[in-house]
């Protein structure tokens, strides 16, 4: 059976990123750091090759894309939602302005969200975007998709079937961060989430938990096969232990990729039967957010190694 890559790439940061306002179809530039960061994946792309490198025409992500490198197609149906009369507030001016969408958006209610688009608009974009991009590949290959973080939320949570839950179970992308999805056939499996290991430390950001949210740093071996049973029972353990514990801050966890791949497949509890997570290699950290109400999966099989 043919098999299809399909990597998903949010932009670098861009100057509305850095000044903390809302960006949807607006065309910022990147930043200082966001210029740092396509470097940073210029070098981890170097040896990847893809069938099709295409791109949202927004200049952030376009201005991302230059990291792949060969012939660049760009696309507006892989443009961020657009915002309307939000674009370039601050989240407080929107509340302040616009009250009765701030209560929809609490009651989850549709809406165009300032004028502009509302979700199950950009959810129908951004479907038909990546049923183009399957349609375009019959026989498979390997294609990198540079986007925005509302597109590749939306496709997520609708492979996973959890566009009518809230929170939905993956997490916000970061800036440069890879999302790599493989099918086959009906079936769909994630293979990384959230894989910015190519920034160097000093400039990636990481979640800080709240003092009711404890993040699960899980981190893959091999010990599994070493050691038999008696790892699961370790592992189950220390998740009991984890979610006990239940008070800001983070744990590492160490756990064969099987139990891994079936403790994030337990929390984001896909009603898609055909989805599921690859088990992540030998080094390899997933992030797990989770608190008395939630679970949410802040990254997925990101190598460990860091510049």
């Amino acid at each position: 059976m043919m098999t299809l890559e399909v990597c998903l790439v949010r932009h670098a940061e861009s100057v509305s990123n850095a000044k903390g306002v809302w960006q949807g179809h607006g065309d910022a530039a990147l930043s200082d750091r966001g210029r740092t960061q396509t470097d940073a994946l210029e070098r981890a792309l170097a040896e990847e090759r893809y069938d099709f490198v295409i791109s949202s025409d927004l200049r952030r992500a376009a201005d991302t894309a230059r990291a792949a490198g060969g012939r660049l197609e760009l696309d507006p149906a892989w443009r961020e939602i657009d915002v309307g009369d939000w674009e370039g507030m601050t989240m407080e001016e929107v509340v302040e302005r616009f009250p009765e969408q701030i209560a929809a958006l609490k009651e989850r209610r549709a809406f165009a969200v300032g004028g502009g688009e509302s979700w199950p608009e950009v959810f129908t974009r951004a479907d038909d975007a990546l049923r183009a991009v399957r349609d375009r590949m019959p026989d498979g290959g390997r294609v990198i998709v540079f986007t925005h973080g509302g597109i590749i939320a939306a496709i997520l949570a609708g492979l996973v079937g959890a566009r009518d839950r809230w929170p939905w179970p993956l997490g916000r992308m970061r800036n440069t961060g890879r999302s790599t999805l493989r099918f086959s056939g009906n079936r769909v499996a994630l293979v990384g989430h959230n894989d910015d290991s190519h920034i160097p430390n000093h400039h990636r950001k990481t979640y800080q938990p709240r003092s009711d949210q404890t993040v699960l740093k899980l981190v893959s071996s091999d010990r599994a096969d070493q050691t038999g049973n008696t790892a699961g029972l370790d592992f189950n353990s220390a998740i009991k232990v984890a979610r006990a514990k239940g008070a800001g801050g983070v744990m590492s966890v160490l756990g064969s990729g099987r139990e891994i791949a079936a403790l994030v497949q337990a929390s984001a509890n896909p009603s898609v039967k055909d989805f599921r997570f690859v088990e992540p290699v030998a080094g390899a950290s997933t992030d797990l957010l989770i608190s008395q109400s939630h679970q949410m999966l802040l990254d997925y099989g990101v190598p460990q190694s860091q510049i």
